[in-house]
């Protein structure tokens, strides 16, 4: 909607799509028992653009490309990556801080 939303994405086992996001406006909350993650601001070593981890602090990947933003558990360790939103076109061009673990 109109004026600074809050997303709040709780649930690795089920996707959101989200339509209206406005980066740099709306943040994305991430529950901190769910994720793993302290609460406060995202550290910007663990948001990463493009198809994959590229370390193992890395937990948020966002292609930009697809809208489909991800979560790895172990960075570039072994688990997979798990898709956790979808963005409608035209796809938010997400930063860290962007997100805010709660």
């Amino acid at each position: 909607g109109g004026g600074a939303d809050r997303f709040a994405l709780d649930d690795l086992a089920r996707a959101d799509t989200i339509l209206d996001f406005a980066a740099g406006a709306d943040q994305i909350a991430l529950d901190s028992a769910v994720f793993g993650l302290p609460e406060g601001a995202l550290a910007e070593g663990r948001f990463v653009l493009g198809n994959a981890a590229g370390d193992a602090n890395d937990r948020l990947i966002y292609n930009a490309g697809t809208g489909k933003l991800f979560f790895d558990p172990d960075g570039s360790g072994a688990q997979a990556k798990v898709l956790i939103a979808n963005f409608s076109a035209p796809e938010p061009a997400l930063s860290a801080t962007d997100f805010v673990v709660t």
